[in-house]
């Protein structure tokens, strides 16, 4: 039996060709996620230890939550004094793209991709890891270095001067006094690197007098823990503590892995999608060709072959076709993740240089997956031909009969029916943690579409003929016997036409769900905000505060307002705490308040808080709130308000003139400006252009354009989402056009007779391909309907008061994705057809 499985292979390697590609595909994604996910680890882990390779011991800010007050500068000095310390300096740093300079041609070096991030200059190449390439460094104001890289990159030259993006607006003239090294080899993984003197650090940082880390190198010798014991001793009651270098760099690394992690499951839920459609294809694939060899298989039994034997010829051709499949998906894998950094970098969010790895725990998870999946989709065909009896099988035009037809649609019907109804409990039942969510949502899923494909034969045969109507007019016999074609066997159709609805499931669920959120964000925004601009910028830096005082100090507008956020602790719990000017708060936005009203702008002990956190703190109108900030200030605040309009704003809000006190943030997130009644944006705008020229780093739009944001994000997003969902369409496409392949082989005498009673080349490929059409409609309108309804269910399931619950269907996006999977149809049919047309009528004849 073995021997007769690979003569099988060998005789059929061109019918299980097809099939063999969509598993390499499948399995090249997961391989291609795991070499990405363990390359990008691979480096970051590497640059970590860069980072932190000379630094012995480090001091660092400390607090119970929140971002911890910077240490005071004068502790570098008495660290650097502890005995066994060689040397301690200040670290300051900026976050990302907070320096942006500003290149001769009048660019920025773009944000998208690593970033941009400046350091106060420090001489000990060990704990700062730099060395001067060219020129010298940075001691004075007015001077900043870059490492040569970058340099090189974007055409800086040592010795010229260049304007700077800073957070407090553009700073002229900055020379550029030399050119630096990360390490031996600068392996910055394609960031910029810059420094500055510690003073200007200070001055552009807005950290006067303060100090963000002290690293610590120890004399040689020195006992580590002895060190760190004085040195906590000196720290005292500070709001500091002292690690080592081995707790810092794996920090470094788990910060460093957390966006690797995401990238990494993102992609690997995409291959999931791509295996579970090859499933389809290579079910199907088993069936015909076992179908076409139902009389070697009487032949088998009669001459002693029992069922069991037979099913596990069958599997082992399954297993054979797998292995195969997944070594080449092994190499296929690498490639594609080349195709994907390829991706990254031309949609503006590169990745840096990664190592290929193909760790042993990839390449068994390929061979598993390959394997599993092609083994599993042939236990069906291999028990359906194993029970047809030997007299059966042998008498001529012998087919393996699907008596079960009857049980099929009830399990497909049930199946389809728990998948909803589970569906619906992960959507509007008990809250479920995320993963959790994740997991029924994607269970839910697969039983829907299990329960489709069961149950599709029940519509197939009705619904393709209806769709093909129009064809039988149009086509004249071509058309009308390729919608003959695709309803004789609905079985057939309904698997074929399964792999394509389901990526035009999910490709539909996007749409509906973006279309929806835009829809319900564009009412609700317009509804909610009055302000006339929205100011918006760096979401690491934020904005420095002096836009908003330029926008107020100007009298141009009737109200202006930086809003700002920081963490405390409000009652029991730590939460985000929104502070801005609350005497304004009513001209900008409207947050429908339900009880008390919104205190004037010199009320300073006040909050104002949504109804939910009101009844979940038990307070009303005129009660106390306790609140305490990270850097130990406490206060009592009497709720003033109590608003009900989320779209804007969740968190409680303060008076911007606590988070003075408190020592809290400093830089706005975004700001909010209104024009007085009567007065037009067009008036404004040149006003506008010169604060825009003034700072160059932050977004100024008006209330329309806050809006289109909002949906280009959404729109970018779905690109992405569709352009790694379109492996699953090819994969569906390859399916098709691998069905139509062994359907021509396997109606070869039938095309004969057609072509001997007149019928003509054109006319044969014109059926062919037609009846491909009539398979991806039929999986189209089961798509786009499982499509919709799953839209449905996430847009009904997200907070209304978030989204506002509108239900959009973009019917123009949707019929369009639908006739590009026609025509994407068409094209994967040629190669059948051409086949079918080009049959000799004899030969064929005599098959």
């Amino acid at each position: 039996m073995l021997r007769l499985t690979l003569r099988n292979l060998e005789a059929n390697k061109a019918r299980f060709a097809m099939t063999t590609f969509a598993v390499i595909l499948g399995v090249g994604f997961v391989v291609a996620s795991f070499v990405m996910s363990d390359g990008l680890r691979s480096t970051f882990d590497d640059l970590s230890e860069d980072i932190t390779s000379g630094t012995d011991l480090l001091v660092r800010p400390v607090s119970e939550f929140g971002e911890p007050p910077p240490l005071d500068e004068s502790l570098v000095e008495q660290v650097a004094a502890v005995d066994g310390v060689a040397n301690a300096v200040a670290l300051v740093e900026s976050g990302a793209n907070a320096i942006q300079p500003i290149k001769a041609n009048g660019t920025t070096i773009t944000t998208n991709g690593p970033p941009q991030l400046t350091f106060a200059w420090t001489d000990d190449t060990e704990l700062g890891a730099f060395s001067i390439v060219v020129g010298r460094a940075p001691d004075g104001p007015n001077e900043f270095s870059m490492d040569f890289d970058a340099a090189a990159r974007n055409d800086f030259v040592v010795g010229n001067t260049y304007d700077l993006v800073t957070p407090a607006g553009i700073w002229p003239d900055v020379e550029l006094v030399a050119t630096t090294s990360f390490g031996a080899d600068n392996e910055t993984v394609g960031a910029t690197l810059m420094h500055v003197s510690l003073d200007e650090a200070q001055r552009w940082f807005g950290a006067e007098g303060r100090v963000d880390q002290i690293p610590i190198r120890l004399d040689p010798g020195a006992d580590a823990d002895a060190v760190a014991a004085e040195i906590t001793a000196l720290l005292g009651t500070t709001s500091a503590e002292i690690v080592d270098n081995a707790t810092v760099t794996a920090e470094q690394q788990e910060e460093f892995d957390q966006g690797i992690t995401i990238i990494g499951n993102v992609l690997l839920g995409f291959a999931i999608v791509s295996l579970f459609v090859s499933i389809f294809i290579i079910y199907n694939t088993f069936a015909i060709v076992l179908g076409q060899r139902i009389r070697e298989m009487g032949l088998l039994r009669a001459i002693g072959a029992d069922p069991t034997q037979l099913r596990r010829s069958v599997i082992a051709e399954a297993v054979i076709v797998g292995l195969v499949a997944s070594v080449i998906g092994l190499g296929a894998g690498i490639g594609i993740a080349a195709g994907l950094t390829a991706l990254f970098e031309a949609i503006g969010a590169g990745l840096p240089d990664y190592p290929t790895i193909l760790s042993p725990r990839t390449v068994m998870l390929a061979l598993t997956l390959g394997v599993g999946v092609t083994v599993v989709s042939s236990i069906g065909p291999a028990r359906s031909a194993s029970t047809v009896t030997p007299i059966e099988a042998l008498r001529d035009g012998a087919t393996i009969s699907d008596e079960n037809g009857r049980r099929r649609l009830v399990a497909g019907g049930v199946t389809l029916v728990g998948g909803l109804g589970l569906g619906a409990f992960g959507l509007f039942g008990p809250g479920l943690a995320t993963l959790a969510l994740v997991l029924v949502l994607g269970v839910a899923a697969v039983a829907v579409f299990l329960g489709l494909t069961l149950a599709g034969p029940a519509v197939a045969r009705p619904l393709t003929s209806g769709l093909g109507w129009p064809l039988t007019k149009v086509m004249g016999t071509a058309g009308a016997l390729a919608r003959g074609n695709a309803s004789r066997n609905p079985r057939r159709t309904a698997t074929t036409a399964a792999a394509l609805m389901i990526g035009l499931a999910l490709v539909t669920t996007g749409y509906v769900v973006g279309a929806s959120v835009k829809a319900s964000l564009g009412n609700l925004i317009e509804q909610s905000v009055t302000a006339d601009y929205v100011i918006g910028g760096n979401d690491e830096t934020g904005i420095s505060a002096a836009v908003a005082d330029d926008l107020e100090a100007s009298g141009r507008f009737r109200a202006v307002t930086g809003v700002r956020d920081d963490a405390a602790r409000l009652g029991p719990d730590v939460r985000e705490v929104t502070a801005l000017d609350l005497g304004v708060v009513g001209d900008l936005f409207d947050i429908d308040v339900r009880s008390g009203a919104l205190p004037s702008t010199d009320a300073t002990d006040v909050i104002v808080v949504h109804e939910d956190l009101a009844a979940d703190l038990g307070v009303e109108v005129g009660d106390s709130v306790p609140i305490e900030f990270a850097t130990g200030f406490t206060a009592e605040l009497e709720v003033a308000a109590i608003y009900a309009d989320t779209t804007i704003f969740e968190d409680p809000l303060v008076p911007d003139q606590l988070f003075d006190a408190a020592g809290a943030t400093t830089v706005d997130s975004w700001i909010a400006a209104r024009l007085p009644d009567g007065v037009d944006t067009t008036e404004v705008a040149p006003f506008i252009e010169g604060i825009q020229d003034r700072y160059p780093q932050v977004s100024i739009d008006t209330a329309s354009e806050f809006q289109e944001q909002f949906e280009s994000t959404i729109d970018s997003a779905l690109l992405i989402i569709n352009a790694l969902l379109a492996l699953a369409v090819l994969i569906a496409l390859i399916g098709i056009a691998n069905t139509l392949a062994l359907s021509v082989y396997e109606r070869t005498r039938e095309l004969g007779l057609l072509r001997a009673v007149g019928m003509t080349r054109r006319q044969t490929r014109r059926m062919v391909r037609w009846e491909a059409v009539l398979v991806a409609l039929f999986g189209a309108v089961l798509g786009v309907a499982a499509g919709t309804v799953f839209g449905w269910g996430v847009v009904n399931a997200l907070p209304d008061d978030t989204f506002g619950g509108t239900l959009r269907i973009p019917i123009g996006q949707i019929v369009q994705v639908v006739v590009l999977a026609a025509i994407a149809t068409l094209v994967a049919a040629w190669l059948p057809a051409r086949r079918a047309g080009r049959l000799d009528v004899l030969d064929a004849i005599g098959q």
